[in-house]
């Protein structure tokens, strides 16, 4: 056994990790030295542009001419370091000067807290001060936000998006030494970092302003980032989206930099885990195993961008590989509502792989298009979906051929079960109900799920009903992280604020609760049928519901059974959209009030809308049946 191990059953863990703690830290601070040399490669790797940079720009005019002048816009506050991130509102992180100014890569600029830059990164606090969010650094160091650099740079051919590119790079580089600061707390940000500075890089590729001695700069960094990334990955708890990212990070590093002595090493490790992974991570029916759909999205982007990368630069991946990164594809197509946006079930903290074209956080028909493209199969081209710049970016010139090319799907998409996630999709037409009574995720964890259990959303004819309240934020707003999460905050019945898993201490994490199971799903040719329930381990309460989809009176009628071996007050809740158009509700029993109550569409912003709610006091037991049709 080796010393570690030695020392890892000699001394309590707490002690053990806070001796490797100062030893990584003396590391780093006293014994850390940079590669002297490093090998610059003549050409610049490009798998995602596939065309010449005036083809592209041609054809982007074309296509998208309404688009060209926003881009610019979009590129110019990125010079202008202002940026909108979180919820944040556009924001200017630097100082005025006609010459380049540093941004301020280590504050939460929304509170003005600052984390001090020689912190030692496993030293770094957060959710320590409420309204500090630790978020907010890492998603500007994410760079993004750079891709839309590079666009603007081939459409332009203005060297100024280059020369910022630049300058951005070695601004971070220069006030983020490896292993200190904020931006080194997480591996999965500097994975999503060093993807995004290797794409970006593409298109600069035939600019004369890359000079040798940036490019060793940056390939310098890039290899560090390789070494950090291999070196913490993030395995436990559970194995989540984080060590995805860490092993989709490494892998785009391996591929875009074979000059580096590790890159074969690394790109072995990281086939052999992403097999490992999709197989882990996303259940049989195609879910990602989080129990949240922006995560599936979150996920779906890194497999999928691996499995494109592996197959441009000549690696493979396995048959089971392929068909389950399809699959997630499929659970997308049914997912989508008809107006392109997903319900929000579980968290929703707008994380993105890579960002070729910006859209609302919800809308994701984008991941449609790139399916009907790269498949060439016309069972994901849905007939109101047009043509999306994201699949232009991915696959140049051909993307509008093949789409064009394509027929469009024949068959109404109908409903659909996703049993492993315990999602259940209702469709007609444009009447649309996503039902969520599954396991918590991430092997019982449940660090992205919700207690939402024969919870819903709605829409009929085309327009959100009933809508889950979404997330809204995660440490900074404890309070705030647990009410959204809650029970009484989902379209279910609240049993006198019992919440459905316990919310623990932990703001990622649910403590088992009810068990579930779905009794009956069914698409007959007047109506589809959902029949699910839950019951309650600690007190022996069952809550049976079934949910009817009326086709032809394109209505909704939902009914509750409560058993209770005691007396219980409960509410029934609903959740309605902001800027809502009162649906027609009418139940059996009791009367529907109204309260307002918080919605958040994307992370970090949260808006005022009304829940509808039918309290039923001191019941051993009922039976209450709720009708919702449009008006």
């Amino acid at each position: 056994m080796n010393l570690a191990g030695l020392l890892f059953i000699k001394v309590p863990r707490k002690l053990f990790h806070s001796v490797f703690d100062k030893i990584e830290y003396l590391h780093y601070r006293l014994f850390f030295v940079r590669p002297k040399s490093l090998v610059i490669p003549k050409t610049l790797a490009c798998y995602f542009l596939r065309d010449e940079h005036a083809k592209i720009s041609e054809l982007f005019r074309k296509q998208f001419s309404y688009r060209l002048e926003e881009k610019i816009k979009e590129a110019d506050l990125i010079c202008e370091h202002v940026f909108d991130l979180l919820g944040s509102g556009p924001k200017k992180l630097s100082k005025e000067g006609q010459n380049y100014q540093n941004i301020d890569w280590h504050s939460d600029f929304k509170s003005g807290y600052q984390w001090a830059p020689e912190t030692f990164f496993r030293s770094v606090r957060y959710g320590h001060q409420e309204g500090v969010d630790i978020k907010i650094p890492w998603e500007l160091s994410r760079f993004q936000h750079l891709i839309i650099l590079g666009q603007a740079y081939l459409l332009s051919k203005d060297e100024k998006y280059v020369q910022e590119f630049i300058n951005q790079v070695t601004d971070w580089i220069k006030h983020n030494p490896v292993g200190f600061g904020v931006n080194w707390y997480c591996s999965i940000d500097a994975a999503m970092r060093v993807v995004n500075w290797l794409v970006t890089l593409e298109y600069f590729s035939e600019s004369n302003s890359l000079s040798s001695e940036f490019l060793r700069k940056l390939y310098l960094s890039i290899y560090e980032h390789g070494v950090f990334i291999r070196n913490h990955l993030e395995t436990k708890p559970v194995r989540t989206n984080h060590y995805l990212a860490d092993i989709a990070g490494l892998f785009f590093i391996s591929v875009y930099c074979p000059f580096f002595k590790e890159s074969k090493k690394w790109r072995m490790f990281c086939l052999k885990e992403l097999e490992k992974e999709i197989q882990h991570q996303v259940y049989p029916d195609g879910c990602d195993f989080e129990g949240s759909t922006s995560y599936h999205r979150l996920a779906l982007e890194m497999f999928f961008y691996c499995g494109l990368l592996a197959q441009r630069s000549g690696e493979t991946f396995s048959d089971s590989y392929r068909a389950r990164l399809k699959k997630m594809f499929e659970f997308s197509l049914y997912c989508v509502k008809p107006n392109g946006a997903i319900p929000q079930i579980g968290d929703n903290d707008n994380a993105r792989f890579l960002v070729f074209s910006k859209c609302p956080v919800l809308e994701h028909k984008y991941l449609l298009i790139l399916a009907a493209v790269y498949y060439q199969n016309p069972g994901f081209k849905m007939p109101d979906f047009k043509f999306d710049e994201e699949a232009f970016w991915v696959f140049g010139k051909e993307a509008a051929r093949i789409f064009q090319n394509l027929s469009s799907r024949k068959d109404l998409l109908g409903s659909k079960a996703f049993p492993n996630a315990g999602w259940y999709i209702m469709r007609h037409e444009n009447d649309y109900c996503f039902v969520s009574c599954g396991p918590n995720g991430q092997d019982g964890i449940g660090g992205h799920a919700h207690n939402d259990k024969l919870s819903f959303e709605l829409m009929l004819d085309g327009e959100d009903v009933i809508v889950d309240p979404g997330s809204y934020n995660y440490t900074a707003y404890p309070g705030w992280r647990n009410r959204f999460r809650s029970t009484g905050f989902h379209n279910t019945v609240n049993l006198e604020n019992i919440e459905q898993n316990n919310i623990t201490s932990s703001l990622f994490a649910l403590g088992s609760g009810v068990d579930f199971k779905v009794n009956r799903f069914e698409d007959k040719s007047r109506h589809i049928i959902f029949e699910g329930e839950i019951s309650y381990i600690f007190n022996g309460c069952k809550h049976l519901r079934v949910i009817i989809l009326d086709k032809l009176n394109r209505s909704v009628e939902i009914v509750d059974e409560i058993i209770s071996p005691t007396g219980i007050n409960c509410a029934i809740v609903f959740c309605l959209p902001p800027n809502y158009k009162e649906p027609k509700v009418t139940t059996r029993l009791g009367v529907f009030g109204k309260e307002s109550g918080s919605y958040s569409a994307e992370y970090g912003i949260k808006t005022q809308t009304v829940f509808l709610l039918n309290k039923l006091s001191d019941r051993r037991s009922f039976k209450n049946a709720v009708v919702i049709s449009s008006e």
